[in-house]
């Protein structure tokens, strides 16, 4: 009896010891795994195969449209009217403003006071006070999103419509003004902002206010050859240059996420929120995606990507 009883009790033992290790890794493992950016292809996988290719509830993002731009067909729609946080998506709909308050060969002498306005720590395209084409600070915000070039724009513009404005300040203030009024008038309704480099945690838009600006600026040949450059080199009005490094990694060859489909458009992040907006062409067709709020830098790009194998895979987009 003694013995059968010592090797139940060893048998336990080792159950017990086996449960508790058990345990003890899915205390660490579970949480581990029900992060955005840990087994993410193979939860979209289950995903995908469980609710449909495009069930939206498995993309990080909070918001996310994509639309097919040959016929404006939507594939994927998630809370495609909930206001987001734009950070430097912004800048896309101060551009489309400035360029209908002056020529993009425009010179525009870039106020020291205006560039002094630029928030410490946030993305700049080192503007000096200088003169520079208006499409070369169009350049400089949207490739390396810089927030100083976006303050100099704004200085500017108001200087056109306001020119009994005192300072930098001043004049960028009644320029957002007139943007926001500007903005309700062309039928962004969700969207208001109180920056030009959408470096401000007030700010609200929505992806399908994104779709609409990115749509019409993309009918400018201009903005495609901006947006498209992973690097981009400015000739400034006294002949000089300036060189800037595109932040879409979907554009740098060195990235694992390169893809040479990718024609543009912008990155944005601010706080916990990290946005993008894509260009891609596939199938002899123009596709759109606007990201707004996933968690990380890696996790956005992770959304996109899966987006983009999807359209290259289907059978349905080829016809």
């Amino acid at each position: 009896m003694k013995r059968k009883y010592k090797r139940r009790t060893s048998r336990f033992g080792i159950f017990f010891v086996f449960l508790t290790a058990v345990t003890i890794a899915g205390v660490f493992f579970i949480p581990w795994a029900m992060k955005p950016d840990n087994f993410r292809n193979e939860k979209n996988k289950i995903n995908s195969w469980l609710n449909g290719i495009f069930f939206q509830d498995f993309y990080n993002a909070k918001s996310l449209i994509l639309v097919d731009l040959s016929n404006d067909n939507i594939f994927i729609s998630k809370r495609e009217n909930e206001q987001q946080l734009p950070a430097s998506l912004a800048k896309l709909f101060v551009i489309e403003y400035a360029a209908t308050l002056a020529d993009l060969d425009s010179i525009v002498p870039a106020n020291y006071e205006a560039i002094q306005l630029t928030k410490p720590g946030s993305s700049v395209a080192n503007i000096d006070a200088k003169k520079y084409f208006l499409h070369n600070l169009f350049a400089a915000m949207l490739v390396p999103s810089g927030n100083d070039a976006a303050y100099v724009v704004a200085d500017y513009c108001d200087s056109i419509l306001s020119p009994q404005a005192k300072n930098s300040q001043e004049r960028i203030n009644v320029f957002m003004e007139h943007l926001n009024n500007y903005l309700q008038n062309q039928g962004y309704e969700n969207t208001i902002l109180y920056d030009p480099s959408g470096y401000d945690v007030n700010a609200l838009t929505t992806v399908s206010d994104l779709k609409s600006v990115s749509t019409h600026l993309l009918e400018k040949q201009w903005f495609r050859d901006i947006v498209s450059k992973s690097n981009y080199t400015a000739t400034l009005p006294d002949g000089s240059t300036q060189t800037w490094r595109n932040t879409n990694t979907f554009l740098d060859q060195t990235s694992e996420y390169y893809n040479e489909n990718v024609k543009g458009i912008k990155t944005g992040s601010l706080s916990n929120d990290y946005n993008l907006v894509v260009l891609y062409q596939q199938h002899g067709k123009e596709f759109l995606i606007c990201s707004l709020g996933s968690q990380s830098d890696s996790s956005r790009y992770d959304d996109v990507n899966y987006i983009l194998k999807t359209i290259d895979e289907s059978d349905y987009l080829t016809k």
